[in-house]
């Protein structure tokens, strides 16, 4: 039996809200505040977790049936936003 292309989605989105969740708890308290002392493996678990938040939301805009110019200019916020940080 094979899963349908929403099924997957939804597997998927839970899967990174799961693995966001858990970098998440991973991280010492006040890690979420840029300070200047932040080591090499704070500032890039901050990274990882803005990126993976950028997937989700382009994941779930996947899943939902929208036009091809809303999907386009959430894949381009997306893309602004992961450029950003």
């Amino acid at each position: 039996m094979s899963a349908t292309s929403r099924e997957l989605l939804d597997t998927a989105i839970g899967q990174l809200q799961m693995l966001t969740a858990f970098l998440a708890d991973q991280l010492p308290d006040g890690a979420f505040e840029s300070r200047s002392s932040d080591s090499a493996e704070i500032l890039a678990c901050r990274e990882i977790l803005a990126s993976l938040g950028s997937l989700i939301m382009k994941v779930q805009t996947a899943r939902r049936p929208t036009s091809g110019r809303v999907r386009a200019t959430s894949e381009l916020f997306a893309v602004e936003l992961a450029r950003t940080g």
